[in-house]
């Protein structure tokens, strides 16, 4: 394994503690809802887009490793010389213009998230909430695991 995908393993367990430990203050009876998602959304959506920029550093064969967080998107550094692009590039592209890492990668509002009114199912279309974060995290382990394969055949 490559120190960038064991840096973007490494960021996707962190992610996944602060998910843990956000799902159980939800259970709790502190905070409001809004708070917590103020409080945790953050930290969440850092590790897991510090997880992507590692990730796509590990399709690119990157072995020379910045020495602070990646970039969360397409911003690579060059290929060196007589590197084909990978294919997979494509893919995280698409997820980045139309899919749901384009959804983690928006800012999030500043303050807090409105307030829940009874009866609607979501607090906002554009705070996502712990629920989101999960799924982008199982996603992530999925396509880490498909596209794990496909760097180890090359």
């Amino acid at each position: 394994m490559s120190s960038a995908r064991g840096l973007a393993n490494h960021s996707l367990y962190m992610a996944r503690l602060v998910l843990a430990g956000w799902s159980r203050e939800l259970g709790q009876a502190g905070a409001s809802r809004q708070a917590m998602q103020a409080a945790f959304a953050p930290a969440v959506r850092l590790h897991l887009l510090d997880a992507y920029g590692w990730f796509l550093l590990a399709t690119i064969r990157q072995n020379k490793l910045p020495d602070h967080a990646p970039h969360h998107s397409q911003e690579l550094p060059p290929l060196g010389p007589g590197i084909a692009e990978p294919g997979e590039l494509d893919e995280y592209r698409l997820l980045e213009r139309e899919g749901w890492i384009g959804r983690l990668q928006a800012t999030l509002p500043r303050g807090l998230p409105p307030k829940t009114r009874p009866g609607l199912l979501a607090i906002s279309a554009n705070y996502p909430q712990i629920e989101d974060y999960e799924e982008w995290a199982a996603s992530f382990s999925a396509l880490f695991a498909r596209m794990a394969d496909s760097l180890d055949e090359n």
